[in-house]
């Protein structure tokens, strides 16, 4: 289906999740922490938010699930190395289901060409 000029393009879920949106003033008060706290998520690398005009912080629906899960690790007193190595391994899970399931969907891809 041809898209129509003038209308905008649909995103799927991912990408909507990810798109930039929300001021560190706006996620202060969703997650109920000052913005010196974001910063130092930052700082340590726990999280990269996008940079409007290279200034001002924006961050996406996808960031602000990752700082919810920061702020459990680190209630529950884990450093930020140890949240930064639980938050990679959870994005190795998630690849890696995700490549599980494309192998349930289409079993011939994964065979190599001799085996089929």
């Amino acid at each position: 289906m041809r898209r129509r000029p003038g209308q905008p393009e649909r995103r799927n879920e991912d990408e909507m999740a990810r798109m930039p949106k929300y001021t560190i003033g706006i996620v202060s008060q969703l997650l109920q922490l000052p913005p010196q706290v974001l910063r130092r998520y930052e700082e340590a690398g726990l999280l990269e938010p996008a940079r409007q005009s290279g200034k001002n912080r924006l961050y996406s629906d996808y960031d602000i699930s990752i700082l919810e899960e920061i702020v459990e690790l680190s209630n529950e007193g884990i450093n930020a190395n140890g949240i930064r190595y639980i938050l990679h391994m959870r994005q190795e899970i998630h690849v890696l289901r995700r490549q599980v399931a494309q192998t349930h969907e289409n079993p011939d891809d994964t065979l190599p060409a001799t085996d089929r």
